[in-house]
């Protein structure tokens, strides 16, 4: 008997108090297991967690204005030269190759492509060339895109 009056008198030790900041250690781990789950993507279909997911999904594609999603391509025709329609796109000593808008070309003159390219380079910059080759760039559809002009000064 003398054994279990002496655990009696014993204090116990008290549990483990939670941290100064207020949070059970436990919290964090639960906040890291929520972001993680719903990162992958890993509740069950059906469950409310998994609605709340697709609902906020949904909410982002239909609720995010236009101009926050809209990509401005950062090389288009009127960037190079900053002449609309027609970009320098090599040159040497002798020669110079532009390409040109095919709508461009072609709401000038359709039948003289090479006349109309002259006439629009001269206009644009203030040089008189001589008109080499004209030739198409078409797409995949076999559709006339732009043409390339290759000219001597």
């Amino acid at each position: 008997m003398a054994k279990s009056t002496e655990l009696r008198e014993q204090v116990a030790p008290s549990p483990p108090q939670a941290p100064a900041g207020g949070n059970p250690p436990g919290v964090w781990a639960k906040i890291k297991l929520v972001i993680s789950r719903s990162f992958f993507w890993s509740y069950e279909r059906g469950s409310w967690q998994y609605d709340v997911i697709v609902a906020a999904i949904l909410a982002f594609i239909f609720l995010t204005p236009r101009a926050w999603l809209r990509h401005e391509t950062s090389l288009g025709m009127v960037d190079l030269r900053h002449i609309q329609g027609v970009v320098e796109v090599a040159h040497d000593k002798a020669q110079h190759t532009y390409v040109m808008d095919a709508r461009l070309l072609q709401s000038r003159s359709p039948e003289a492509l090479e006349a109309a390219a002259q006439d629009i380079l001269q206009e644009r910059l203030g040089k008189r060339y001589r008109v080499l080759s004209v030739e198409a760039v078409r797409d995949r559809a076999g559709v006339i895109l732009s043409y390339k002009v290759v000219v001597e000064q």
